[in-house]
């Protein structure tokens, strides 16, 4: 396995692929509400991705977008089911925290899923705290807000 670190943005063809394969993960994990729930999620543009790849094979993702003047919002995070467990989340979501931070702005917020606890405590292990949900999250029951300082 030789693993290759891409940053780009979200016009790219292997990000479109993968992140393809995200949404399909989310409709096979979550069926019905996967739909309600992707409607409630905005359409951003300008994002910084960053994709892992093994030889010439996608294999992971992850991307923020800037939310407001000091904030962006991690997005995005996939890891192929062949290659979790390797750590390969935790380094992308260093490497956006890094690219964040350089880019000027003091904290990152995301949000997931209620259904989703190894994701929860995914994050949490990365330092990030349960804040009150944002818009357009607020009053969602399914989705679950979190907030690191970086």
């Amino acid at each position: 396995m030789v693993l290759k670190i891409v940053f780009t943005d979200e016009n790219n063809e292997d990000f479109i692929k993968i992140d393809q394969e995200l949404s399909d993960y989310y409709n096979d994990l979550l069926g019905p509400i996967a739909i309600d729930y992707k409607n409630i999620c905005l359409n951003y543009k300008d994002y910084f991705v960053v994709l892992v790849f093994d030889d010439d094979l996608p294999i992971a993702c992850g991307s923020f977008v800037e939310y407001c003047k000091d904030t962006v919002e991690l997005k995005n995070l996939y890891v192929k089911e062949d290659y979790r467990n390797h750590g390969l989340g935790s380094i992308i979501v260093k490497k956006l925290e890094e690219e964040s931070k350089i880019e000027g702005y003091d904290f990152i917020i995301l949000e997931t899923n209620i259904h989703m606890p190894i994701a929860i405590s995914f994050y949490s292990k990365l330092n990030y705290n349960l804040i009150e949900n944002y818009p357009p999250f607020v009053g969602n029951e399914l989705c679950v807000c979190m907030k690191k300082k970086l």
